[in-house]
């Protein structure tokens, strides 16, 4: 192999991990799986880097069968030696005097430490979580004993009215789930038309972390019902490094089927029954099709967004599987994070205007090209003509 051909490889090999370290964990992740990389054990973003440059490396010269066959064996023992080399770092720290290696392997030292130490801090954080979902649960359990009805709540005498005997057979606070979910902008925008029956049966919202912080478990828990035999219905997520400042790593999704009571209860799928009369040899025979059709509904969120076989998969699809992934565990997050510690709030709707505040204050300290709104009180001069 020439040395223009080695410089070219180099190149290639540093053009991969430049385009791989601008994607996120998730991109990565799915353009891996498309190209049939194995990722057991990948917790850093960097093993996902290093793994994507050298399956790019791989596919580049299995696109070049013709020259690979013309390959002799010293030039194929270069190549094979290349993608080693790519799978690792394609390193141009080996040019580097002796001297300043000896003191990267020290500075190595150090960061082996530290990472000592990140280790004990997320085992101390998963601790200390732990510890507060458990100050937490006394106050939860009282909503909840609140909201069904288990605990009346004395009204003073300044704020009875004469409506006061109509409201008597009124236990706890009606919907209460239904209308703190209806007030979450990505939730809301999920439900249907047939979901809100169902969704009136919705007696409480519970979130499970996971021990050492590796991910969480949402479960909703129903009365019984006409639609469904489930009374409690699950979604698990594993997040090895869910309590880390860096981006969430999901490695698993789980979710539940739901047991419908029948079809015609079911809020997910509609059927339509079609009478089709027959062709050919079948002429003048009438057939009952029946046709299955996914309508909007919040309970797709228990139906996790499916791989495809890897053999099948594109780079489209691998970037629309992502926006689903990516949807689904912000619609959980939101759900654990917000939701259920400040259920209150949304369902009076004071954490929607909260949110529409904060969403509004970050438009107005943005950075406007060609303009200059830094959240100060200067004026744009340009904006001062009339």
């Amino acid at each position: 192999m020439s040395e223009e051909a080695t410089i070219d490889k180099d190149a290639m090999v540093e053009e991969f991990l430049v385009e791989a370290r601008a994607m996120k964990i998730s991109e990565l992740k799915l353009k891996l799986m498309a190209m049939g990389t194995l990722m057991t054990g990948f917790c850093e973003k960097e093993e996902f880097i290093q793994a994507y440059a050298a399956a790019q490396m791989e596919k580049v010269m299995q696109d070049d069968d013709d020259d690979m066959d013309d390959m002799d064996d010293n030039e194929e023992e270069e190549l094979n030696a290349a993608l080693a080399a790519a799978a690792v770092s394609g390193d141009p720290m080996d040019d580097l005097p002796p001297a300043v290696m000896a003191r990267i392997a020290k500075l190595k030292e150090f960061e082996a430490e530290r990472t000592r130490i990140v280790e004990e801090y997320r085992k101390e954080r998963a601790q200390l979580e732990q510890k507060y979902q458990g100050l937490y649960q006394p106050l939860y359990d009282k909503r909840q004993q609140v909201v069904h009805g288990d605990m009346d709540v004395a009204m003073d005498a300044a704020d009875k009215d004469d409506d006061e005997e109509d409201d008597e057979d009124m236990v706890g606070v009606p919907h209460f789930w239904l209308g703190a979910l209806s007030n979450m902008g990505p939730m809301a925008e999920t439900m249907g038309e047939g979901d809100i029956e169902l969704l009136e049966q919705l007696q409480n919202i519970e979130c499970d972390d996971h021990a050492e912080g590796t991910g969480f478990t949402l479960k909703f828990t129903f009365a019984p019902n006409e639609y469904m035999t489930n009374t409690v219905l699950t979604k698990q997520y594993e997040v090895p490094n869910l309590l880390s400042a860096d981006e969430p790593i999901l490695k698993s999704v789980k979710g539940c089927e739901i047991e419908w009571k029948s079809p015609e209860k079911c809020v997910t799928y509609t059927i339509t029954t079609k009478q089709q009369r027959g062709k050919g040899k079948n002429a003048g025979q009438i057939r009952t099709v029946q046709k299955k059709e996914k309508v909007d509904s919040f309970f797709h969120f228990f139906t996790p967004p499916k791989m495809p076989s890897l053999e099948d998969m594109d780079e489209e699809q691998a970037q629309m599987l992502e926006m689903a992934f990516n949807q689904d565990y912000e619609q959980a997050t939101s759900i654990r994070s917000q939701l259920i510690p400040k259920a209150v709030l949304w369902y009076t709707g004071e954490a929607m205007d909260q949110e529409m505040q904060k969403a509004l204050k970050d438009m107005q300290n943005m950075q406007w090209p060609g303009g200059k709104n830094d959240g100060s009180d200067e004026a744009n001069p340009e904006c001062n003509q009339q």
